[in-house]
C-alpha cells in the first residue's frame, strides 16, 4: 500500500483550509461584534432618554409629571419604549403605557432621580427588545450566509485545483510513464493553464524524440540483420566459391596440362606443320593457364585492399582510350558493333581503377551478345557522371541478377552452351567498384538485353588534365 499522501487532501489542507479557517474566524469575530455593538447602541439610546427624562422630572415636585411621561413615551417609541414608570419618595406613582405581556421580550432599565433630601425618587423604564433580537438574529443569518459562502467557496476551491492542477497532473504522470514503457502516450487536447501546456509540448517531443530514435533503432537493427544476412551470404558464397575453385581449378589446369602432355609427346612424331599446330594449341592452353592465375592473384589482391587509389581529374575520352583497341579486336573476334558516345564529359578519381571496372563491363557486354551490339556511354546524372554499357543480349532474369557477380558464377545451361571464360569478370568489376568508392547497377530482362553502369564524381572545374596518359593494361583483363 502506498503510503505517501495524495496530492489534492495534501493541497487543500495546505492551502484551502488555512484561508477557510480565517475567513470563518473572522465572519465570526465580525457578527459578534456587530450583535454587541447593536446591543450596546439600544442600551445607550435607552439611557440618553432617562437622563434627559430624569433631569426633566428631578427639578419639579409640584406638577403633575404624567405629561411629561406620556410625552417622553411617544418620542421613545422609536427606541422601542413600551412604558415608563416614576417613583417618588413621597409614595407618588406615575405611569405611562401599557404592561408587555410575558411572552414578549423586554428590559426594564432603572435610574435614580437627582431630588435632594430623605429617601430617594426613580425612574422605571421597560423596552420592548424584539427588534434588538432581530436585529442580532439578522446579523448571525448574515454570519451563517458568509460561512457558507465561504465553505462553498473552499470546496469550489478543492474542484478548481483538482480540475486545474491534479488531473493535468496525473495525465502528465500517465503520459510520461507510456514513455518509459516505450508506448506511445496519447495526449489530451483540453486546454489548460499555460505551464501545463508547456509540460504537455515537452513530453509531446520527448514521445516525438522517442518515436524517432525507436524508428532510426529499428532501421538500425533492420541494417544490421540485412548486413547480417549479407555476411552469412558472402560467407556462404566464399565456401562455395572455395568449392568451385577446387573443382574449376582442377579441371582448368588438368586439362591444359594434360594437352600439354600430349602435345609435347607428339611434337617428334609429326612434320613441320603438324609441329606448328601442336605449338599453337600449347601456347594457347598456357594462356588460359596464365590468364586464370592472373585474375585469382587480382581477386586476391582487392580482397586483401592492397591496392591504393589516386583521384585524379580525367576526361571520358581518355577513360574509353585506354582499352579501345583491345575492346574494338574482341568485338571484331565475336563480331559485335561497338559504339561510343559522351567522350566529352570530365570525371574526377582513380583512371586506372575505373577503366579496368569498364574493360571488365565492356568484355562481359560483348561475350554476351555475340554478333550484337554494345554501347559504351558518360552522361550526366545529378551532380555525378554515369558510365554505361548497354547491350542487346538474352538479357537476365531477377533472380539471377544478385549471383552474377559471385565468381565462377555462368548462367549458361549446359557445357556445351558455356562461353569462354570462367566467370571471374563481374566479381572483379564488383570489387573494383568498391575500390572506387561507388557501385556497380543493373537494369536487365530476358530477352531485352542488359544495362550496367557505375558512377563517378564530376571533375572540378579548377582541375584539367595534361592531356592523355599510357598505362599498361593489366593481363588479369583477358581472364573475365
Amino acid at each position: 500500500m502506498d503510503a505517501r499522501p495524495h496530492l489534492l487532501p495534501r493541497l487543500f489542507i495546505d492551502v484551502v483550509l488555512p484561508s477557510t479557517i480565517a475567513a470563518l474566524a473572522l465572519v465570526l469575530a465580525l457578527c459578534v461584534q456587530q450583535t454587541h455593538h447593536l446591543g450596546e447602541s439600544s442600551i445607550a439610546a435607552v439611557n440618553l432618554r432617562m437622563e434627559r427624562l430624569a433631569g426633566e422630572l428631578g427639578g419639579d415636585n409640584s406638577a403633575s409629571p404624567q405629561a411629561t411621561l406620556d410625552r417622553a413615551l411617544r418620542e421613545g417609541q422609536a427606541d422601542q419604549l413600551v412604558r415608563i414608570e416614576l417613583h417618588r419618595r413621597d409614595g407618588g406613582f406615575w405611569s405611562s403605557g401599557s404592561t408587555p405581556p410575558r411572552s414578549i421580550a423586554g428590559a426594564t432599565y432603572r435610574s435614580e432621580l437627582p431630588v435632594g433630601g430623605a429617601g430617594s425618587s426613580w425612574l422605571s423604564v421597560q423596552v420592548d427588545s424584539r427588534s434588538l433580537h432581530r436585529a442580532q438574529g439578522m446579523v448571525w443569518l448574515l454570519g451563517g450566509l458568509c460561512a457558507a459562502g465561504i465553505l462553498v467557496l473552499a470546496w469550489l476551491a478543492r474542484l478548481t485545483l483538482r480540475h486545474r492542477v491534479v488531473e493535468p497532473l496525473v495525465r502528465a504522470q500517465e503520459a510520461l510513464h507510456e514513455l518509459i514503457n516505450a508506448r506511445h502516450p496519447a495526449f489530451d487536447p483540453t486546454p489548460v493553464s499555460a505551464e501545463f501546456t508547456d509540460i504537455r509540448q515537452g513530453l509531446q517531443r520527448l514521445a516525438e524524440l522517442q518515436e524517432e530514435q525507436r524508428r532510426e533503432w529499428s532501421a538500425l537493427q533492420h541494417d544490421n540483420a540485412v548486413e547480417a544476412l549479407d555476411r552469412l551470404r558472402q560467407s556462404q558464397a566464399a565456401t562455395r566459391s572455395k568449392s568451385q575453385f577446387i573443382a574449376l581449378v582442377s579441371h582448368h589446369f588438368r586439362q591444359p596440362l594434360q594437352a600439354l602432355e600430349l602435345f609435347a609427346g607428339s611434337i617428334d612424331q609429326g612434320n613441320d606443320e603438324e609441329r606448328q599446330s601442336l605449338f599453337q594449341q600449347m601456347r594457347a592452353s598456357i594462356a588460359a593457364m596464365t590468364r586464370l592465375l592472373d585474375a585469382l592473384l587480382e581477386i586476391s589482391r582487392l580482397d586483401a585492399g592492397v591496392i591504393a587509389v589516386k583521384s585524379t581529374g580525367f576526361t571520358a575520352a581518355e577513360l574509353f582510350m585506354r582499352d579501345r583497341t583491345s575492346l574494338n579486336h574482341e568485338a571484331a573476334r565475336h563480331n559485335v558493333t561497338l559504339v561510343w558516345r559522351g567522350s566529352h564529359h570530365q570525371l574526377h578519381g582513380d583512371a586506372d581503377v575505373a577503366a579496368s571496372l569498364l574493360y571488365q563491363l565492356a568484355s562481359n557486354a560483348i561475350v554476351n551478345a555475340p554478333a550484337g551490339r554494345v554501347l559504351i556511354a558518360a552522361r550526366r546524372c545529378g551532380q555525378a557522371i554515369r558510365i554505361e554499357v548497354r547491350d542487346n543480349g538474352p538479357g537476365i532474369a531477377v533472380i539471377h541478377q544478385q549471383r552474377i557477380f559471385e565468381e565462377f558464377v555462368q548462367l549458361q545451361a549446359t557445357e556445351s552452351e558455356r562461353r569462354d571464360g570462367y566467370g571471374l569478370g563481374l566479381a572483379i568489376a564488383e570489387r573494383l567498384a568498391r575500390l572506387l568508392g561507388t557501385r556497380i547497377g543493373l537494369r536487365s530482362e530476358p530477352g531485352r538485353g542488359s544495362t550496367f553502369w557505375f558512377e563517378m564524381p564530376r571533375m572540378p572545374a579548377m582541375e584539367r588534365s595534361t592531356g592523355p596518359r599510357k598505362h599498361p593494361s593489366p593481363a588479369w583483363r583477358q581472364a573475365g
